[in-house]
């Protein structure tokens, strides 16, 4: 199905785990890297609901923290957690979670 999206963002997370213990330049590179990944995320055909919700959950997020966001969005974004039962949000929050407790 959406293997490679689904790859991307395990990359994606890993990534951001990284970016919350680099200071300096290891944190300019670790975010260009971040960056890459949801380029490449983007550019990667979605096969299915999976592949889509990544893809929601991951601009969601990113909107939620620069403070924008769309109500049509969150609601696709919602109906895609129910019908697939991931949420890619959870995810990346329980990442940052863990990584602070470092």
């Amino acid at each position: 199905m959406d293997e490679e999206i689904t790859a991307l963002f395990q990359q994606w997370l890993i990534a951001l785990e990284k970016t919350q213990s680099a200071t300096g330049d290891a944190e300019a590179v670790t975010a260009l890297v971040l960056t890459r990944i949801e380029s490449r995320i983007a550019t990667t055909p979605a096969q299915g609901l999976h592949g889509l919700v990544v893809k929601l959950g991951l601009d969601r997020f990113l909107h939620e923290h620069a403070d924008a966001g769309s109500e049509q969005a969150a609601s696709a974004y919602a109906d895609l957690v129910r019908l697939t039962g991931h949420d890619p949000v959870s995810e990346i929050l329980a990442k940052l979670r863990s990584s602070s407790r470092h």
